[in-house]
């Protein structure tokens, strides 16, 4: 069981702040995501001290890409679930700079299959979900260059084959993939 000190949010927007009022780099937030912010410093106390809330599970859900920058201000962010998003090369380039990112969960997205090897830095990253989302080919190849995985799931996917799940378990021999 893990000891951490943990907590879920639905949106995170936690920045590196000294005070309430301090904006983040990232633009105008809406009033929802102000609230948010908000909340999140509430409950972590002072980001600034010794003794910092660590944020290792976030949900996004209906996440637009512009918020994964805000992930990279959550240096022990282990697991991340997205619904309903684009995950895009924006998206993913903020994601491989999560360097303690263990597990990724992806539902009901729109992917870019080629950016997926923006991932390939990412060394801590064991595991990737796919829950119902339509699976090109090209992510297949990219997924086969991922050589630190250790389980690929492909939940109520579409365009998957099992031609192509046979290639991805030649390519990944020491990864579990379940389809």
């Amino acid at each position: 069981m893990l000891h951490k000190i943990s907590f879920v949010a639905v949106m995170a927007i936690a920045s590196c702040a000294y005070a309430a009022d301090a904006r983040p780099h990232y633009g105008k937030l809406t009033a929802t995501e102000e609230l948010i912010r908000r909340e999140i410093l509430r409950l972590g106390g002072d980001w600034e001290s010794g003794e910092k809330t660590k944020l290792v599970s976030f949900i996004g859900d209906k996440f637009e890409s512009r918020h994964c920058e805000m992930l990279t201000h959550l240096p022990t962010l282990e697991l991340f679930y997205v619904d309903t998003c684009a995950i895009d090369d924006f998206a993913l380039s903020c994601l491989s700079q999560i360097h303690q990112l263990r597990r990724l969960q992806i539902v009901e997205c729109k992917l870019e299959p080629e950016s997926f090897s923006l991932l390939r830095s990412n060394r801590e990253l064991k595991e990737i979900i796919f829950d119902s989302v339509f699976i090109p080919d090209p992510l297949m190849t990219e997924l086969a260059k991922l050589p630190n995985l250790k389980s690929i799931s492909f939940n109520e996917c579409k365009g998957i084959t099992q031609e192509q799940i046979s290639t991805l378990k030649a390519a990944l021999p020491n990864v579990q993939i379940g389809y």
